[in-house]
């Protein structure tokens, strides 16, 4: 079945089960859905200046300070309004420009509340109670019709009335393209518009967009911006149209190409996107289909997971589909699971054929709250289940020191990996992700120094049922993507799944990279004596790159260009690996993250033997050893056998040592095989003191 804009898709009771669970709590208790778990700084998800704000909360640590350094000290922009509560209970309010819209129209307004007082204090905004701390900040996202523009705004015996919006005559729109495309539309303060319908939603940068191939529906008359675009590999175009009351205007699209892998046998995927997350709305996997539909993306795996409390969300699509296609034919989607360990790291398996036991831990008020058995375990399961493993999102800093990776403690971050890698429990890492992409790739380096054989691949962690952030999380799937080569193969999740397991893969936020070794491409192994040389070229198309790098093993860069083309001839001397990357700065194409682009790399033995970089082992023995210590202080055991639970990752570690002390002796190994065997079923019953 193809699927597309217009899908129907016939959903088991289950699912639908599930989806009619999730609108009840949705209805009963707003945004959150409910949801215990629910970090607090996901409750601003809705703020429209959160990235301004998130920026300042790098700088001060301080969520109040940064959300007041965000909205400055003048009139905040349109959509927007403050309210100060004031030492006497006095309320304040102020606005910037107003937004326009017709009568009937519901146009979102940002409430912030800022507290110059002493004490907690509650809020009301249009009748939902906004708590706010001594001295902190509160928010409200109301939706306003411009017919009944003033917002109620009380606390205690104090009222104020907040004005953000404005009516203004009705006029229409009407768009059209060849295929689903991404479209957005603001008027001249920045107001998005569009049709009922089709989630709308906010990228990183806060424009507006929604997916559709044709839509026609009410704008306010006056200028518009039309932004036009189709994922990454098609040219985005802006127009402007200004429609008089009463008019219809009309924009169609004709997309140009920037690139085309899929002629030469790529397609694009993205393995980490969450269809139902709690937030502003009730996905449907027909949703996820035109939102991939409209991004030009060639797979999607949706994946089930919990977010920090007992649900785990989506849980019956991936037990009613495990071993399936959700849809085929030009797109592919599929469902797959992220096991969550947020101290350890967060793993997702694609081509499940079913549900392993385990899919959380280390969660309180959960069936599983401890930190327990190691993610190795539930690496092993998953792959049991005929899972392809993957560590996500694994680095939030540029990791310029091994240390950044285990402080503080619960950041989500792949703690584990370097341990799994080194038991051969893992097939790929998100080198794109929604954190730091330069601390991903200084990460897998070192792995693939140990000769360690881990496809790159990307998961843009987009939750779909947010409207808005936080960061990236509200950017359309596939802003980062896998490529995975299949040649002459038709698409399917199977020879997807097959492509990335052989580490045929390309990952990108934006541009096309290429590379051939001696003729052949990512994933390719190569066997070359001393002496040897390497007739290497890589290539990029794309807006936004400054340098074009050839990486090698060690830390080497063997060559680099700021042009479009590179190329270069390498000495054998020892094992390595070779693979090309794309560093830049900001382009249209990518929102919200630098321009970057990673090819896997070409492996290339000598007389059989695979690299070995001692200073990236003796890197990784570190890196194991600050796990241990992160474990021993931070980790949530059960008391009563907390020693056998210690000693369970213990075992993990001491087993992950003996790889990387071979690697550091110099010790080069043979293949095929990637580590020595360890048997997963004693990391749940290890018994060792916890000192």
């Amino acid at each position: 079945m193809c699927c597309g804009e217009d899908a129907v898709l016939d959903l088991p009771a289950p699912v639908l089960e599930a989806l009619a669970g999730y609108r009840r709590m949705r209805a009963a208790s707003g945004w959150g859905w409910g949801e215990d778990g629910l970090p607090d700084l996901f409750r601003w998800a809705r703020f429209s200046l959160l990235g301004a704000a998130f920026d300042a909360l790098a700088v001060t640590g301080d969520w109040a300070a940064a959300v007041r350094a965000a909205l400055g000290d003048g009139d905040p922009p349109a959509g927007v309004a403050v309210v100060t509560t004031g030492p006497g209970g006095e309320l304040v309010a102020r606005t910037g420009p107003l937004r326009p819209g017709p009568a009937g129209a519901s146009l979102p307004v940002d409430v912030v509340v800022l507290s110059d007082a002493a004490d907690d204090r509650t809020v009301s905004v249009a009748g939902t109670a906004v708590p706010v701390p001594a001295g902190g900040v509160g928010l409200a996202v109301v939706d306003v019709d411009p017919a009944a523009p003033a917002v109620p705004v009380t606390c205690g015996a104090a009222r104020a009335e907040v004005v953000a919006v404005t009516a203004v005559p009705a006029a229409r729109l009407r768009v059209s393209a060849p295929a689903c495309a991404r479209w957005s539309v603001t008027d001249a303060t920045g107001g998005g518009w569009g049709p009922p319908g089709p989630p709308a939603k906010w990228d990183a940068t806060h424009r507006p967009y929604w997916h559709a191939r044709e839509a026609e529906f009410d704008v306010p008359a006056g200028p518009l911006e039309v932004v036009v675009a189709r994922g990454l590999e098609w040219r985005r175009t802006t127009l402007t149209v200004t429609p008089g009351p009463g008019e219809t205007a009309e924009v169609a699209w004709e997309p140009e190409r920037r690139f085309d892998p899929a002629a030469g046998g790529w397609y694009g995927g993205d393995l980490h996107v969450h269809l139902n997350y709690s937030g502003d709305a009730v996905l449907e996997p027909a949703d996820a289909a035109r939102m991939q539909a409209g991004e030009g993306l060639h797979l999607v795996q949706l994946v089930a997971g919990n977010l920090g409390g007992t649900l785990v969300y989506d849980r019956e699509l991936l037990e009613t589909t495990a071993g399936r296609e959700l849809w085929s034919g030009e797109r592919v989607g599929m469902a797959g699971l992220e096991y969550r360990n947020d101290l350890l790291g967060h793993v997702h398996a694609s081509g499940l054929a079913g549900v392993p036991a385990l899919v959380h831990t280390g969660h309180e008020g959960t069936d599983a709250p401890w930190d327990w058995p190691p993610n190795a375990a539930a690496c092993a399961a998953m792959r049991d289940l005929g899972g392809l493993t993957s560590y996500a999102h694994p680095v939030y800093s540029a990791l310029t020191d091994v240390g950044q990776l285990y402080a503080p403690a619960r950041t989500v971050e792949a703690r584990e990996l370097v341990a799994d890698a080194a038991l051969g429990l893992v097939d790929a890492v998100e080198v794109v992700s929604c954190f730091d992409d330069r601390g991903a790739v200084a990460l897998w380096h070192r792995l693939l120094d140990c000769g360690l054989r881990l496809a790159a691949v990307a998961g843009t962690d987009a939750f779909l049922s947010f409207a808005h952030g936080p960061g990236v999380a509200s950017n359309p799937p596939g802003w980062g993507r896998v490529y995975a080569h299949l040649g002459t193969e038709p698409l399917t999740a199977a020879g997807f799944r097959a492509a990335v397991a052989a580490g045929r893969t390309v990952v990108t936020n934006g541009p096309w990279l290429t590379l051939d070794v001696d003729g052949a491409g990512p994933g390719a192994v190569l066997d070359r004596s001393p002496g040897d040389r390497l007739a290497v070229r890589a290539g990029v198309t794309g807006g936004g790159v400054d340098r074009l790098v050839l990486h090698g093993a060690g830390g080497t860069v063997l060559a680099e260009t700021d042009g479009a083309e590179l190329a270069a001839d390498v000495p054998v001397a020892a094992g390595t690996w070779l693979a090309a990357a794309a560093y830049g700065g900001d382009d249209e194409h990518t929102p919200g993250a630098p321009v970057f682009a990673h090819t896997g790399p070409v492996y290339v033995d000598v007389d059989g033997r695979r690299v070995a970089v001692p200073a990236s082992a003796r890197w990784c023995l570190a890196a194991l050893d600050a796990l241990e210590a992160l474990v021993t202080a931070e980790g949530r055991f059960d008391p009563a056998r907390r020693a056998e639970q210690v000693g369970a990752l213990r075992s993990v570690v001491e087993a992950a040592r003996a790889v990387y002390r071979r690697v550091a002796s110099g010790e080069r190994r043979a293949g095929p095989d990637g580590a020595p065997a360890h048997d997963p079923s004693a990391m749940a019953g290890a018994d060792d003191s916890d000192g």
